[in-house]
């Protein structure tokens, strides 16, 4: 019997369209129960079919979770292109995107919650591909330096999960601060007056 949360489904649809209810589906349970807490079992309950019917889309819950995180990061990058040119030549830069990144609430659960090799591996293409977008930004001093670049994408991604996960931290109040640390910051790097060097 399908779970209430999720109204049962047609048993016959086009292929593609039944993976990708299997995708959206998947991203519910994922988000609501954790990752390792969902099996193929519980998909194919909360959709109405068979365990065969979902393995002969996905060969495991990792699987799914790849395949999730590869449609949904590359869409999040699509949409983010936008906000960046808006955000040219403008101080507001990473406020903007970590105002953006807030919006992507599940994402950022789906993105935070595998621990394997593949998983680890589109987390880090994610915010290389992150990097290479703010890379050369004119609202952004950090210019062509990978290691301020990598600092940036992972505070902006540490973040903004750590607030969407935690009600209580304000967000507007934690964006000017991050704003003003990492303008602060990578001027300093920039004119090599860090502590340290």
């Amino acid at each position: 019997m399908p779970s209430p949360a999720f109204p049962a489904v047609r048993k016959r649809l086009p292929s593609e369209d039944r993976r990708q209810q299997i995708l959206e589906v998947s991203a519910r349970l994922f988000v609501e129960r954790g990752f390792e807490a969902v099996g193929m079992g519980d998909i194919a309950q909360a959709l109405g079919v068979s365990r065969p019917t979902v393995y002969s889309y996905f060969t495991s819950p990792e699987g799914v979770l790849g395949a999730l995180l590869d449609e949904r990061l590359r869409d999040l990058l699509t949409r983010l292109e936008p906000l960046l040119s808006a955000q040219a030549g403008q101080p507001g830069l990473i406020e903007g995107v970590f105002h953006f990144l807030l919006g992507e609430r599940d994402t950022l659960a789906l993105l935070h919650s595998g621990t394997g090799a593949g998983f680890q591996a589109r987390r880090r293409g994610f915010l290389d591909d992150l990097a290479a977008r703010l890379r050369g930004h004119p609202g952004l001093l950090a210019g062509q330096d990978p290691d301020l670049l990598l600092l940036i994408t992972t505070l902006l991604d540490a973040l903004a999960h750590r607030t969407v996960t935690d009600p209580a931290l304000d967000a507007g109040r934690l964006a000017r601060t991050l704003g003003t640390f990492v303008r602060g910051g990578v001027q300093a790097v920039l004119e090599g007056t860090a502590p340290g060097t």
